[in-house]
């Protein structure tokens, strides 16, 4: 157990390590568009925004024809948004005071942004900060709710946390801060059931241990798991693992990816179990138990062939397939993938638990080196991943950070959303890609969306490339960079 004294320096390193894709979540190509989705944010998810803005921008591209909008027109492009009256309001009269005395340019001095119609302080600060790199921090729900957990303010408004925040940190990492808080608030602290035994910060938040009442729920937490309380800093964070003392002989992979992975790396003799969607290489097949599934593995088999490490992935397995292999004593460790940069960590981390450091490391370099260099931005992007109802791979998971690596801008909401055909068409992408997996799009389904987007372009791709993070992310990039 740490001081709960907030430790700042040390705070921001680890947010950094977490979540290095930590960026705006709302979609722009300008300060006009950013000052418009930061409006409609206002009681409305970043995703339904992003839904939003493109038909929004085709329609009022520029300030001029904001100011001359007809009202119930604006209304019915934003009405999803809700208080959609009162922001049609306050953009109609922000393309006319932009128009009026900014010569249809987004100001980027404080004083002249804060008071155009709808801009307060919050919006002013997200403008400065992502439009004009002007170190900003503005504080949301997520930010208010994370900084009083960490016991970095007290303040009871976002204006004194903000205040309290920027006396904290230094100015230069204001922006960059901005955007990892809400991170962590979205992906680990949620306001309702904060994932504090997978914690990076576990150690430095006073709210984590105990040591105060949740300042958001007004409770006292008490963790998931007995171990969470032992663990080191560096197993608290994402990919944290239950201690074991050798390297590991029995292997459970719970991710076919990861499976794949360890017939390369020359691991096959060490696997006792797989799911199975582990269906690579083909012999596994015939040579590897099956275990069940991702999502509901037959724990009772898995007990009967005694691993002594079982491999997890957080986005596909559930948080109740670890707690109950801890309730069985069976040691497990969870890796997180969620950028190509997580891939290099990962490679790392099992090589260092699996004892293939020298393996691991050729592989993870390797990787790590085809990631320099300025990315172009190349054709909105969307990846569906399902049909009936349409789901697609938002910019925040693996697929949409392999996008972005590879040069392509991802489209849509974050996560894993359900899409309808009035949000496919909102979101006008220019390129499609239909993977051949988990979900099998063939011709037929390319065919259908080519009609419906003519000036798109709909390719039917390798799933396996696309998706399989880790055994495939190299095969991935080079299918991405063939569409820039």
């Amino acid at each position: 157990m740490r001081s709960s004294k907030p430790q700042p320096r040390e705070i921001q390193a680890r947010l950094r390590a977490a979540y290095p894709d930590a960026r705006c979540a709302l979609d722009h190509r300008d300060p006009f568009q950013l000052v418009v989705a930061t409006i409609l944010s206002a009681q409305c998810t970043d995703a339904r925004v992003n839904l939003t803005t493109p038909a929004l921008f085709a329609r009022y591209p520029n300030a001029a024809s904001l100011a001359a909008a007809r009202t119930e027109e604006l209304e019915a492009l934003i009405k999803s948004t809700g208080f959609f009256r009162n922001k049609a309001k306050n953009l109609i009269g922000l393309g006319q005071a932009l128009m009026a005395k900014h010569g249809g340019r987004v100001p980027s001095d404080p004083a002249e942004l804060g008071a155009l119609p709808g801009v307060g302080q919050k919006t002013a600060n997200v403008v400065l900060a992502n439009a004009f790199g002007v170190p900003a921090l503005a504080v949301d729900t997520h930010i208010f709710r994370v900084a009083r957990r960490l016991g970095l303010s007290k303040a009871a408004t976002p204006e004194k946390v903000e205040a309290d925040l920027c006396q904290a940190f230094p100015r230069e990492d204001w922006i960059e801060l901005h955007h990892q808080l809400i991170f962590h608030g979205r992906r680990t602290c949620d306001a309702r059931r904060p994932a504090c035994a997978a914690c990076p910060l576990l150690d430095l938040c006073p709210t984590g241990l105990g040591q105060i009442k949740d300042p958001h729920l007004g409770v006292r937490l008490t963790l998931a798991s007995p171990q969470a309380s032992v663990l080191s800093p560096q197993a608290a964070a994402p990919g944290a693992q239950v201690p074991t003392g050798d390297t590991p002989k029995r292997i459970v992979s719970l991710v076919p990816s990861v499976t794949e992975l360890l017939v390369q790396w020359g691991l096959a003799a060490r696997l006792a179990g797989r799911t199975r969607y582990c269906i690579e290489p083909k012999w596994i097949r015939n040579t590897v138990p099956a275990v069940g599934g991702t999502k509901n593995p037959d724990l009772d088999r898995i007990r009967d062939l005694a691993p002594d490490l079982v491999i997890l992935e957080r986005d596909e397995n559930p948080k109740e397939v670890a707690d109950a292999l801890t309730a069985l004593g069976i040691p497990w460790l969870a890796l997180e993938i969620r950028t190509v940069k997580d891939c290099v960590r990962a490679l790392r981390q099992l090589g260092e638990r699996l004892g293939a450091v020298e393996v691991a490391e050729s592989r993870a370099s390797a990787l790590e080196a085809t990631l320099t260099g300025r990315r172009r931005k190349g054709p909105r992007t969307l990846a569906l991943i399902w049909k009936d109802p349409w789901m697609s791979a938002g910019p925040d998971t693996y697929v949409g950070d392999l996008l972005r690596t590879g040069g392509l801008a991802p489209l849509g909401p974050d996560r894993y959303p359900t899409l309808t055909d009035d949000d496919l068409a909102a979101l006008s992408p220019e390129l499609i890609l239909l993977p051949t997996e988990p979900y099998r799009f063939n011709r037929r389904h390319q065919a259908e969306l080519q009609r419906r987007f003519p000036d798109a372009e709909v390719r039917v791709v390798d799933g396996q490339a696309l998706t399989w993070y880790l055994s495939r992310t190299e095969l991935g990039l080079d299918l991405v960079r063939s569409f820039r």
